[in-house]
């Protein structure tokens, strides 16, 4: 068992001799030549080398550790490289960068090298299908998913993260520590100056010191009050309780207000209710550079983990939250719980102000997106490595990470969600829990062309809207749901159009996503979260950007590896207004309050404007 969960690979080390025979070998000396002209017998000895075999064998593999450094460190070379080792012609260059990665420190791991160059092929194999290429980008996942990290990773137990944990930590001089406690926390916590338990989510506080409450704050008003609350922590839970009904911008409006909680008693030592116009500035100078204790990658709220930011906030964000806390004070006045506003002295942060608010420049290209979603583009191809179930196959069990058939189910997936995205503007919170039942033909009528489906989506404000899909999208949801082995031909159910073909082992997943009704594991057709379609599209299209089969340039992949949701959104409005959709169909398509957010569509696209400066510039040639 424990040669088993043996992660760490032998670090090599090359001596001259290495170098001066991995040069001979590039430039085809025959190895009876190098055996007799650049070893002698200690040095054969020493390595273990009796036959040219053996020789051939050892600098073949250095020289793939080798290019495999190189490749990392300089990902313009990969080409290069990989040419010269399939056509066996090494130039002079090629050698020298070859020799330079071998001369680089092997002393102790640094976070930006591969995890090739000191882990097991059996371990570092799985971990690049997950796109962890570097010891850096490996640290950051486990610190990110925690205890249980290694669930997502095909052919890794937990015996090898373990041993992988224990190695990085074993390194923590060079790659920094590593923190995997997943631990939830149990009870409230009574919030004070205490740095130990001052950083928990807002949930988790049961009180506030009573010399820290607010109750008897400097700026409480006098006389009778609108609200039940009796301190600043009932005072926040009574304005969160207004937003009870729009789930995105209740997350939004806690964030910011315990943020401002916590600092308040655990850094400034003052109540919420004593805060003046000083303290609102000394908040500002916090936002713009949080202590570094404060900081930490996303976890489960649940976590000790779990920190109030994720690095350093931009001046939007900064703005944002001033514009907040403006606001939850200017309630507290208005219902009589505070006698006035510090905020209102404090001027909001210095922004820069976009020619386009919307960030419509993260849409995809059009010659990208038709290369992505056209027949027989790169999302078919991915797909077609992998037979399809037939459609109309029966239930059958939900697929493990192991299966053979698991990379094309989650790719038929990914491309659903692609062109359900992309081909109707919708957002992520409402592709999530897009149902079955919500879509149906649109019958054939003059003007329309056939096979066109409408999709009801329940939208910002509690706002059902309706957007039409091509046949294109409904194909690509038949082969998704053949692999989940549900009718999508049965119209009246009120199952997700999206759902998990891969269920995890964790007994929350299993409990929404499997059912025990026939004897079997079944999936039940639940949809996901809205930040677990975010994972899933983003994984998937990191997948697709480190393909090297596929063709795409580098500006390409780089785009895919960057591609969320909302810019798929962004893609299909782009390409609407591109092609000379009228601007109030948009705004219906896409949910907007008012046609001067669709607007700014018209205002960005680039395309129009190129063609109109180029009249004014004719090619005299």
């Amino acid at each position: 068992m424990a040669q088993h969960n043996r992660v760490a690979a032998d670090t090599p080390r090359y001596t001259r001799a290495d170098f001066t025979a991995l040069r001979f070998r590039l430039n085809r000396i025959p190895t009876e030549h190098i055996l007799s002209r650049v070893y002698d017998e200690d040095a054969l000895h020493a390595a273990g080398i009796e036959t040219s075999a053996q020789l051939e064998a050892r600098l073949d593999a250095m020289r793939d550790h080798l290019v495999e450094r190189v490749c990392l460190s300089n990902p313009y070379l990969s080409a290069s490289l990989a040419d010269a080792r399939r056509f066996n012609r090494w130039p002079k260059t090629a050698i020298d960068y070859l020799v330079r990665a071998a001369d680089q420190d092997f002393s102790a791991p640094q976070p930006d090298d591969p995890v090739s160059a000191w882990l097991r092929p059996i371990v570092f194999r799985p971990l690049r299908q997950e796109g962890i290429q570097t010891l850096a980008q490996l640290h950051g996942y486990i610190a990110l998913r925690g205890r249980r990290w290694y669930l997502p990773v095909p052919r890794l137990g937990a015996g090898k993260a373990r041993a992988i944990e224990r190695w990085l930590q074993g390194h923590a001089t060079t790659l920094g520590p590593l923190q995997v406690d997943d631990t939830p926390r149990t009870g409230w916590v009574e919030l004070g100056q205490d740095p130990a338990c001052q950083l928990v989510p807002l949930e988790q506080v049961g009180r506030v010191v009573p010399a820290l409450d607010g109750s008897k704050g400097r700026n409480r008003a006098p006389g009778y009050c609108l609200i039940a609350a009796c301190d600043d922590l009932e005072a926040i839970q009574a304005y969160l309780t207004r937003f009870r009904d729009r789930d995105k911008t209740a997350r939004a409006y806690q964030k910011e207000l315990e943020r401002f909680l916590l600092w308040c008693v655990g850094v400034r030592g003052t109540a919420l209710s004593n805060v003046g116009a000083d303290d609102c500035e000394h908040y500002k100078e916090f936002l713009a550079q949080p202590d570094p204790s404060w900081i930490g990658p996303k976890a489960p709220r649940t976590s000790t983990r779990w920190r109030p930011f994720a690095g350093a906030l931009k001046p939007e964000s900064q703005r944002y939250a001033v514009l907040v806390l403006r606001g939850f004070f200017a309630w507290l006045v208005g219902v009589r719980y505070l006698g006035g506003n510090p905020w209102l002295l404090v001027p909001d942060p210095v922004t820069t102000r976009r020619e386009v608010p919307i960030a419509v420049e993260k849409a995809l290209p059009a010659r990208l997106w038709e290369a992505l979603v056209r027949p027989d583009g790169i999302l078919d191809l991915l797909c077609l490595k992998w037979p399809a179930p037939p459609l109309g196959a029966p239930l059958a069990p939900p697929l493990a990470a192991k299966n053979a058939d698991t990379p094309g189910a989650q790719y038929r997936l990914a491309r659903a969600v692609v062109l359900l995205l992309g081909c109707s503007g919708a957002r992520r919170e409402e592709a999530a829990r897009a149902l079955r039942c919500h879509l149906q033909p649109v019958p054939e009528q003059a003007g329309v062309p056939a096979g066109l489906w409408e999709l009801a989506l329940l939208g910002k404000r509690n706002k059902w809207r309706t957007v039409f899909l091509p046949p294109r999208v409904i194909a690509a949801l038949r082969a998704h749901w053949a692999d989940r082995g549900h009718d999508f031909e049965n119209a009246a159910q009120a199952l997700a159009l999206l759902s998990p073909v891969v269920v995890p082992s964790t007994r929350t997943a299993q409990a929404k996503h499997l059912s025990l009704e026939t004897g079997d594991p079944v999936l039940t057709g639940m949809g996901f979260s809205p930040d677990g379609l975010y994972q899933l599209l983003t994984t998937m299209l990191r997948r697709i950007a480190g393909d090297a089969s596929l063709p795409l340039v580098e500006a390409e992949r780089d785009l895919l590896r960057h591609l969320t949701p909302h810019a798929l959104r962004h893609t299909f409005a782009t390409h609407a207004v591109a092609n000379e959709m009228p601007a109030d169909v948009l705004q219906r398509l896409l949910g907007h309050a008012s046609l001067q957010t669709t607007s700014l569509y018209v205002r960005a696209e680039r395309a129009r404007g190129l063609a109109a400066v180029a009249k004014l510039y004719p090619d005299r040639t």
